[in-house]
């Protein structure tokens, strides 16, 4: 820990430990100022440990949907207001979980528990306590795999990701998102690849460490994150963090109080990102052995084209591919576009590379990939896999498949599931960020790789149909890039 952060954690932790202020929504705080919330090996080992395990029984044992005191209760309030793939994905699970742990005290009776979590980074492995199936233990769930390591990827934290906010260049939120918080949930599997997934204990512990993993990205000066200059007024924040999130019809919170996890009262133990993936002896043979084969290019497959056209009066469709079929064997597809398209495409770009603003509203403002109607089948539904998916992918990586510059994003059942709970699903990337990389200004043709990672237990056959993949150009306008500000007052400092 530096300086700097030592000085900002003294000064919280005698402000916050004696100031609550009525009118606000800003919790009050315990006398002894911000609680702690460790990693598991070292939670399971502090008095806390009993505590936690009484009130995750008494969690799965109460079958009542309609009370706080049941598993059932917060995975309805998961699955009806959670956001995902959209804004504010990192702060409604940060108050989330800030409400789910006042539940955790309640029910262990004891007030001083905190929600531990769980850094994958440095053990891959589910912990076995969650794996003994004895039928008294109350963290164990089936679950298709316990290995995360292909799941974990240091892109979030590269030197490059400075913005913070979904729809802006390098923005962290989406990253996180992306990989490895959506990989985790593929690989574990079973519950965890549902929008059900907090019925499954491990849920919290993993949910926990991206809220941990945010933290420490944001410290000490905030980074891109819209800035508010103090916690204890509402009026005095961000537009960005005006309003609030919901997670029942009783049960809210101010938006402005998840900017910072002092200003809910806790903090946790390592406020480091990580530098390094785990040593291979940390991960299953089969898992460590995959991730350092050189991944190629996979070949073409048949596919049955479809035509440009418009979507909406905001949106057209260069082209794309139908019904497509995924299984355990990877897959690429070239698309072609018409010399009027592949223009329009590289003068978006061309814009977007030199910071110009859209002084015409005829112009496209974004150019994205979507994968419409995504279905799984029974055994993509187990979870176990997901696809790494590349725009003009080279014919062999040498770097971790998230870290090269024609990394688009992920797909597996989790994220179906995810698109899929309100509606029919629908999955969008970003394509123009990732051709503001390419060396080439020739947009007439694009390829598509999915390249299949799985864990250690990964199903065989058909797992995921899509009705279509295709390009499309947007003309309605994107987000501000959140301009960098140095020696921000106030907060992270």
């Amino acid at each position: 820990m530096n300086n700097t952060d030592q000085v900002r954690r003294k000064f919280l932790h005698g402000m916050l430990g004696t100031l609550a202020v009525p009118g606000l929504g800003i919790p009050a705080f315990a006398e002894s100022g911000l609680r702690m919330r460790t990693e598991w090996q070292q939670f399971k080992l502090g008095p806390q440990y009993n505590a936690f395990l009484n009130a995750m029984t008494a969690l799965r044992k109460n079958t009542k949907a309609s009370s706080a005191g049941s598993l059932r209760y917060w995975t309805n309030v998961h699955i009806n207001y959670c956001p995902h793939g959209t804004p504010y994905f990192l702060s409604w699970h940060r108050g989330y979980l800030y409400h789910f742990e006042r539940q955790l005290r309640t029910l262990s009776g004891d007030p001083s528990l905190n929600l531990p979590y769980w850094d994958y980074y440095s053990h891959p492995t589910i912990p076995a306590e969650f794996t003994d199936p004895a039928p008294s233990n109350p963290l164990y769930l089936a679950r298709t795999g316990n290995n995360v390591y292909n799941a974990l990827s240091l892109w979030p934290f590269a030197p490059e990701v400075f913005n913070f906010e979904r729809g802006t260049a390098n923005g962290f939120e989406e990253r996180i998102e992306t990989i490895p918080h959506n990989p985790v949930h593929d690989l574990i599997g079973g519950i965890m690849s549902t929008m059900q997934s907090p019925l499954d204990p491990i849920f919290f512990l993993h949910h926990a460490n991206i809220d941990r993993l945010t933290h420490a990205w944001a410290l000490p000066d905030g980074k891109g994150i819209p800035y508010s200059a103090n916690p204890y007024s509402s009026t005095n924040s961000s537009a960005y963090w005006a309003g609030e999130n919901v997670y029942a019809s009783k049960l809210k919170l101010a938006r402005y109080l998840t900017l910072d996890p002092n200003w809910l009262g806790y903090d946790y133990a390592n406020v480091t990102v990580p530098g390094a993936l785990p040593s291979q002896a940390s991960g299953t043979a089969l898992a460590a052995t995959r991730r350092q084969q050189t991944t190629r290019r996979p070949p073409d497959k048949p596919f049955e084209r479809t035509p440009g056209r418009t979507i909406s009066p905001t949106r057209r469709s260069l082209g794309g591919a139908a019904r497509l079929a995924f299984d355990e064997a990877s897959f690429s597809i070239p698309l072609t576009f018409g010399r009027k398209d592949a223009l329009e495409l590289a003068a978006l770009v061309a814009r977007l590379r030199v910071g110009r603003p859209r002084d015409d509203a005829r112009a496209p403002a974004s150019a994205k990939l979507v994968i419409d109607r995504p279905t799984l089948s029974g055994a993509g539904s187990a979870g176990g896999y997901f696809y790494a998916l590349y725009v003009d992918m080279p014919p062999a990586l040498d770097s971790r498949f998230a870290d090269h510059p024609t990394f688009l994003g992920t797909m597996g059942p989790f994220q179906v599931a995810s698109a899929s709970h309100h509606g029919p699903a629908r999955q969008e990337f970003d394509l123009a960020a990732v051709l503001l990389g390419h060396d080439s200004d020739d947009f007439s043709r694009l390829s598509l790789s999915w390249v299949r990672v799985d864990g250690d237990r990964p199903p065989r056959g058909q797992t995921i149909s899509v009705a279509e993949a295709r390009v499309e150009l947007s003309y309605e306008a994107e987000p501000a890039e959140t301009p960098r500000m140095q020696g921000r007052p106030g907060w992270y400092t």
